[in-house]
């Protein structure tokens, strides 16, 4: 009985995470929608497109493993160094908390 709900209460996760991902990948604003982002004096206010005027890299961008994949297949060198920064981050984390809590 327990291992059925448990497995109902996974299967709900992993279709729940899915439509966020779906919908993560649409724009927040309506096309033609002034964007507020006008830095130059002169010019035109920048207007919001479509979805699919938008190069496909952008929607990639938001999520961290997809972006983390990619780099590892492109240059393996650049994704081992980022991978090592965060290992050593952690770690001298790990020891300062350490040495605080004696």
């Amino acid at each position: 009985m327990m291992i059925k709900i448990l497995q109902i209460i996974r299967s709900t996760r992993q279709f729940s995470t899915l439509v966020a991902r779906v919908q993560a990948a649409k724009s927040s604003c309506v096309a033609g929608t002034k964007l507020n982002l006008k830095i130059r004096k002169n010019g035109d206010e920048p207007v919001a497109l479509e979805d699919s005027e938008y190069p496909e890299w952008l929607w990639d961008m938001l999520d961290k493993k997809k972006c983390d994949e990619k780099l590892k297949e492109t240059d393996f060198m650049k994704w081992r160094r980022k991978h090592l920064g965060k290992e050593n981050a952690k770690k001298i984390k790990s020891n300062n908390f350490l040495a605080n809590v004696k």
